[in-house]
């Protein structure tokens, strides 16, 4: 099993889901596309998948909130390898707050924004390079997609929309031979909760309880993520939609 030469765009590749994701693809030898905002992570990242493959690491920091930088995103990369096979729309952020919430709006437009406006707008400007490749798209949603919660109001409405988004693609672009699948998965140990839970939280405490939430007492890991993303990407024949 491998990727050679063939283009695997990631976003929010610094860390997290993105970053694991990024290294099971070089150890694969694929040629990695590695979009962050986070420089200095994503700096590391880069150097750890090159140091797994010999294949090509391209990497661009942007602020994927901007659509004319994605836009300049997509020309960067197909200037670089000139074609892109599997996109992976992995960027995105929490925020903590209900209905009642005073900043609900700020955080409504942020998260929006990242979790779901870009990741279609880097679709709608990959998707020729796409369609030429007969690639795939991989769309990382969370089981709040589906699951009702209270207190991260945002955050799980973006990623409803983004399992709507990833259906009306997969039919927009099968008859393209473009494949659109969305992994949602359930809690995940990394950044992105402890950035935005209050100082005086209690990190252990907190991840301890939420495992007492699953019936397996063990949260996935981004490995387990990865690992099915890994899949998805090699499974050219494979139509399936992760829930």
């Amino acid at each position: 099993m491998n990727f050679k030469n063939k283009v695997i765009l990631i976003t929010g590749a610094a860390s997290g889901i993105g970053r694991e994701i990024a290294i099971q693809f070089a150890k694969l030898s694929a040629n990695l596309s590695l979009l962050d905002i986070d420089l200095e992570n994503l700096k590391s990242v880069t150097e750890e998948c090159r140091n797994l493959s010999e294949s090509k690491v391209f990497t661009l920091v942007a602020d994927l909130g901007k659509s004319d930088n994605v836009k300049t995103v997509v020309d960067l990369i197909k200037q670089e390898f000139g074609k892109i096979d599997v996109l992976v729309n992995n960027a995105g952020i929490a925020r903590i707050g209900d209905i009642k919430c005073a900043d609900l709006l700020k955080d409504v437009d942020n998260v929006l924004n990242i979790n779901l406006i870009s990741g279609i707008t880097l679709t709608h400007y990959a998707a020729e390079a796409l369609i030429e490749s007969k690639g795939c798209i991989i769309n990382i949603a969370s089981i709040m997609a589906a699951k009702a919660g209270i207190g991260s109001l945002a955050y799980n409405v973006s990623k409803a929309a983004v399992l709507q988004f990833t259906k009306c693609v997969a039919l927009e672009l099968a008859d393209s031979g473009v494949r659109v699948n969305c992994i949602s998965p359930g809690s995940v140990k990394t950044n992105v909760l402890n950035n935005v839970l209050p100082p005086s939280e209690d990190f252990n405490k907190f991840w301890d309880d939420l495992i007492e939430d699953h019936p397996m007492r063990q949260l996935t890991t981004t490995e387990d993520i990865a690992h099915v993303a890994v899949f998805l990407g090699l499974s050219v024949s494979a139509h399936l939609l992760f829930m």
